[in-house]
């Protein structure tokens, strides 16, 4: 039951929450990489739009907000990663929070600083504005127990309407007309293309912190909070679809006009150029906005994580540090990060979604054996086919063109089936039961 006033004490949503929530995860999502890569898969995509749109919508949309509904029903992070091993939460998540402190966060800043400022004052310092940037961006972080309603209440609205009138333009009125595909595989190339968002990381990464916000409204049985969590989450879907899809359709009209070698960031000054001079300022200020909400989303989240794994370095302390290592990183401009966040995110997807998979499976997987050979392979796989200096090796090469699927994008899958059923008979034959199924209380 939903309802416009009452209090979630009485079994009832508020709808205001849904939507303040909602856009505080879409715009927590919704950061540097949902608007530079966006048109470069809607340029390599062509005619073949839908066929790109379907590809990016899956990985860079469904599968993010999928992941967080999964957690969610699960209780948490830990609920599923307990069963591969004891200390497995804490290495996934201290690795996702390294990529966010030197990857997520400062591209952020790169794109806000490029696009959004620099894109209407070519002019602007870039040094001054990564340092502002930042100070800003604690000065909402500082208050840990109000990021989410701060950003769903003021700043997300004014970033969802510019976006969604910018998109509705671009689509009234297109930029040209698409040519040929310029990839061989259009889905596939959008779907990996959508891995590079990291937005499935993000759902990992701020579980904690999107479940602890739905409590802080008040919804703290188990029922009310996967409820708010699924309408949040549809929220958070169909506001990124809209503003997916007409950007990739912008970058297709535009596919005839410009080369696939264009720059990312000079791609989308281009396309937002066409659309209209009107558009460059509340556009830049839509890109700021985007990439900021996501900073202090995922500030928050690293400096929540490091101080509670710790237990001596209060939050305040690690979001200052992290927002210090950020700033550093941002230095080296969107294309110089982009350079090697590829192979970061290809170590770190496939052992995740696994852990979705195991997550989606939890009430028919057979024993731990289960979780701990599926992770343990799948991610040793992810090493051979990613990892710089060893995906270059010849067995490498060879490991990872035997397996199939591997040419689409999702040759962990076979690695996940033989970890999970090797995995089961080798923990069952060594004498080990059915673990019970963790119970997160509340």
């Amino acid at each position: 039951m939903m309802s416009g006033n009452s209090s979630p004490g009485n079994g009832s949503i508020k709808i205001l929450d849904i939507f303040i929530l909602g856009f505080a995860f879409f715009a927590t999502y919704f950061g540097a990489g949902n608007l530079i890569f966006p048109p470069q898969l809607g340029l390599n995509s062509g005619s073949a739009v839908f066929a790109g749109l379907s590809g990016l919508t899956l990985s860079g949309i469904f599968l993010p907000i999928f992941t967080l509904v999964v957690i969610g029903l699960n209780g948490d992070v830990h609920a599923i990663t307990d069963h591969v091993g004891k200390y497995t939460y804490n290495v996934l998540l201290a690795a996702l929070m390294f990529v966010c402190t030197f990857v997520s966060i400062p591209r952020t800043c790169a794109t806000a600083i490029q696009l959004g400022v620099q894109g209407n004052v070519p002019g602007a310092p870039f040094i001054p504005l990564v340092i502002i940037y930042f100070i800003i961006c604690f000065f909402f972080v500082k208050d840990k127990n109000n990021v989410m309603d701060r950003m769903g209440r003021y700043l997300t609205p004014l970033l969802a309407l510019i976006l969604v009138v910018v998109s509705i333009m671009g689509i009234v009125h297109p930029l040209g007309t698409p040519i040929e595909p310029q990839v061989a595989k259009p889905f596939v190339n959008a779907f990996l293309g959508g891995y590079n968002t990291g937005d499935v990381l993000v759902s990992f990464i701020m579980a904690a912190v999107f479940i602890s916000s739905i409590k802080g409204k008040g919804y703290t049985t188990i029922a009310q909070r996967n409820k708010v969590l699924i309408y949040c989450g549809i929220v958070a879907f169909v506001l990124l679809l809209i503003i997916y899809g007409s950007l990739l359709y912008m970058g297709a009209c535009v596919s005839g006009d410009y080369p696939q070698s264009i720059g990312r960031a000079e791609l989308l000054v281009a396309i937002i150029q066409r659309v209209g001079t009107w558009v460059m300022v509340p556009m830049g200020i839509a890109v700021v906005l985007a990439c900021l909400t996501t900073a202090i989303g995922q500030v928050a989240a690293v400096a929540e994580f490091t101080s509670t794994m710790t237990g001596k370095v209060s939050y305040k302390k690690v979001a200052i540090v992290c927002s210090i290592l950020s700033a550093l990183t941002a230095l080296l401009g969107v294309d110089g990060i982009v350079t090697y966040v590829g192979w970061i995110f290809g170590v770190c997807y496939p052992p995740c979604l696994a852990l979705l998979v195991l997550g989606v499976l939890v009430k028919v997987v057979p024993n731990d054996g289960a979780y701990k050979g599926s992770v343990y392979l799948v991610t040793i796989y992810a090493l051979i086919e990613s990892l710089p200096g060893l995906s270059g090796l010849g067995f490498a090469k060879a490991i990872v063109a035997a397996t199939p699927l591997s040419t689409f994008g999702f040759g962990w899958i076979t690695p996940f089936i033989i970890g999970f059923v090797a995995g089961a008979l080798i923990y069952k034959a060594t004498g080990h039961g059915k673990a019970a199924v963790r119970t997160v209380g509340e």
